[in-house]
């Protein structure tokens, strides 16, 4: 792999973790907003955060699972 292929392999890494990242970044803001709505009694808008911060940490998960199994190493490779 010649230098110009590993940067591009190399930016699609740190935008796949920066893009989860942000999901993550939204999932704990959600669930800091579900936090206070539970508080004030809000239970309808509780729940709505509660599973939107679930959304955001399902997807932040997904992306860090394909860049894990783009990282995974063949059967045969295992000693």
């Amino acid at each position: 792999m010649d230098g110009d292929d590993r940067d591009v392999k190399l930016e699609a890494a740190a935008s796949l973790f920066d893009s989860a990242a942000d999901e993550l970044d939204l999932a704990g803001a959600h669930a800091r907003m579900a936090a206070e709505r539970f508080r004030a009694g809000d239970i309808g808008q509780a729940t709505s955060h509660a599973w939107a911060a679930f959304g955001y940490l399902r997807t932040g998960e997904d992306r860090l699972v394909a860049q894990a199994q783009e990282h995974r190493q063949p059967p045969d490779a295992v000693g």
